[in-house]
C-alpha cells in the first residue's frame, strides 16, 4: 500500500498546480469557485446540488486513489472531507477491499463490512445537520466519537490527524473502542452546553442578526432556537434564522441558516449563494443554507459587523 499524502492550502493557484501534478483536491472551493479533477469531489458552490463528498467518494469510488494517494485540501478538517479521503484512497472497510485470505474468518468480515449507512449518516449531518438525532442513526456512534476526538485545526496535521482517526475507529477492536462511543456521547452533551454558554455570554444582535462574538464550540442547532409552534422549513419556525459565529480560533466566520427552505425564504432561490458575493472581503462561498468567509483569511470585528449589517440589508424577510 502506497503512503497517503496530505498537502492543505488555501491558495486556489498552488491547489491548481498541484491538480496538474496529479494530486486529487477534495473540497477544493476558493472564493465560490471548486476546483476539481475527474472525481469532482465538491459540493459547494456550483457543485451545491451534489451529494456530500464522503458519500459519492465510499459509495462510488472507493480506493480510485489506493496507487496514488496524493490529495490536496482546503479549510478545516471535517468529518465529511477526511471520510472522502480515506475511502478514496482503500483505507475503510469496504465489501470490494481486498484482503488476505490468511486471515481469520471474524477479522476478514470486519475489514470488508458495508460503511454506506455510516457515509449516508455522515453527508445528512455535514450538509443539513438541525434536527438530527445523531446518536441514534446509523453509525452515529461513531460520528460523535470522530467529532470529539478530532481537532477543528485548519493545517496539514489537523487533516492527516482526521484520516488516522477513522482508520482507527473503524478498524480498531469494537470491545476497546467501547468506551470512547460512550464517552462521545458525554461529550456531545458538554457541546450543548457550551454553545448555551457561547449564546448566552458572546451573543450579539446586529440589526436582527445573531452574532455569537469569537465562539468557542459549534452550536449552530443550538443558536438557531427552534420554535416548535411553526413550521420548520419557515422563518418564523427559528428565533435566530441567520446566524454568523466569528471564530476565537482563526477569526473566521462560518455562516448558516437552518436548512435550504429557511435559506430561501430569506435570500431568495439559492439562498445564501445570492449573499456571498455581495460580502467583503471578496471571496465569501459555499452552499444554500451554510457558507463562510474566504478559507485561510482572518476577518476583524469591525468587518463582521460590516457584513452582518449587509445581510440584515438583503433579508427578505
Amino acid at each position: 500500500m502506497n503512503a497517503i499524502r496530505l498537502v492543505l492550502s488555501n491558495n486556489a493557484e498552488e491547489i491548481c498546480g498541484l491538480v496538474s501534478q496529479g494530486f486529487c483536491p477534495v473540497e477544493c472551493s476558493i472564493g465560490g469557485e471548486s476546483i476539481v479533477d475527474s472525481l469532482n469531489m465538491d459540493h459547494h458552490g456550483a457543485n451545491s446540488a451534489l451529494e456530500a463528498v464522503g458519500l459519492r467518494a465510499y459509495r462510488d469510488l472507493y480506493g480510485v486513489r489506493a496507487e496514488d494517494p496524493r490529495f490536496v485540501v482546503t479549510g478545516v478538517a471535517d468529518a465529511d472531507a477526511t471520510f472522502a479521503v480515506v475511502a478514496l484512497a482503500g483505507l475503510i472497510p469496504h465489501p470490494s477491499r481486498k484482503v488476505a485470505e490468511t486471515l481469520p474468518p471474524a477479522i476478514k468480515a470486519s475489514l470488508t463490512r458495508d460503511l454506506t449507512e455510516l457515509a449516508i449518516t455522515i453527508s445528512r449531518v455535514d450538509v443539513s445537520p438541525i434536527g438530527l438525532d445523531i446518536p441514534a442513526m446509523p453509525g452515529g456512534d461513531v460520528l460523535l466519537t470522530w467529532n470529539a476526538m478530532s481537532t477543528n485545526a485548519r493545517d496539514t496535521l489537523g487533516f492527516e490527524m482526521g484520516v488516522g482517526l477513522w482508520r482507527s475507529l473503524l478498524e480498531g477492536n469494537p470491545n476497546q473502542l467501547g468506551p470512547f462511543f460512550v464517552a462521545a456521547k458525554t461529550a456531545e452533551v458538554n457541546r450543548v452546553q457550551a454553545s448555551m454558554v457561547d449564546l448566552n455570554e458572546r451573543g450579539v444582535m446586529i440589526n436582527g442578526v445573531l452574532v455569537i462574538k469569537e465562539s468557542r464550540v459549534f452550536g449552530f442547532p443550538e443558536w438557531y432556537g427552534r420554535i416548535e409552534t411553526e413550521l420548520f422549513e419557515s422563518a418564523s419556525g427559528w428565533s435566530n434564522p441567520v446566524v454568523l459565529a466569528w471564530l476565537e480560533r482563526g477569526h473566521n466566520v462560518t455562516m448558516g441558516c437552518p436548512n435550504d427552505s429557511v435559506a430561501e425564504v430569506l435570500f431568495g432561490k439559492g439562498g445564501l449563494k445570492n449573499v456571498f458575493s455581495q460580502l467583503e472581503p471578496t471571496g465569501w462561498g459555499g452552499r444554500e443554507s451554510v457558507g463562510g468567509s474566504p478559507r485561510g483569511v482572518e476577518i476583524t470585528w469591525e468587518q463582521v459587523e460590516t457584513v452582518a449589517k449587509k445581510i440584515a440589508e438583503l433579508t427578505k424577510r
